[in-house]
């Protein structure tokens, strides 16, 4: 069984790559997140009296710094659909590169594409759980005002 250099190389780099991009993006989004909490801390450090923080969080630009706060985490509707656009992309490359491998004569797409497909298929898999999950535990919030509940919200309201 004679395998080149570069049947191996190129299938094993392409998928370095695609984990590459993911960490990055994960570290982008911790990132963020974490940049966003310590502005929110010091912000909030910076009143000393609770009337004042009351006030502040009272008003217009209380409800702008919650609001800017709140974007710190996607909602769980949209970590949803970013597993199923994932799915469906991964899923119609996998397809691609089945179809290629029966119908252009490239044999060595066969497992890069079994592989795309299954990664695809789990991913969609793992939204429809996830979905069903947080319907049953009712964790996608209340659906009459299309937003999720915010532990902020009930400071500010009151």
């Amino acid at each position: 069984m004679d395998i080149e250099l570069e049947a191996i190389l190129i299938p094993l780099s392409f998928f370095f790559l695609i984990g590459f991009f993911v960490r990055q993006s994960r570290l982008r989004a911790e990132h963020e997140t974490q940049r966003r909490f310590e502005l929110g801390v010091r912000t909030l450090e910076r009143f000393s009296e609770p009337e004042a923080l009351e006030k502040f969080l009272g008003g217009l630009a209380g409800q702008e710094f919650l609001r800017l706060l709140d974007q710190g985490e996607p909602p769980l509707q949209r970590r949803l659909l970013r597993s199923v656009q994932g799915g469906i992309a991964l899923g119609a490359l996998g397809i691609a590169f089945l179809v290629l491998s029966a119908f252009a004569g490239y044999g060595d797409l066969v497992v890069p594409g079994t592989l795309l497909f299954c990664l695809g298929a789990s991913l969609l898999l793992g939204a429809a759980v996830a979905y069903k999950l947080a319907q049953r535990w009712e964790l996608l919030g209340d659906r009459a005002r299309g937003r999720s509940a915010s532990p902020y919200r009930d400071i500010a309201g009151s």
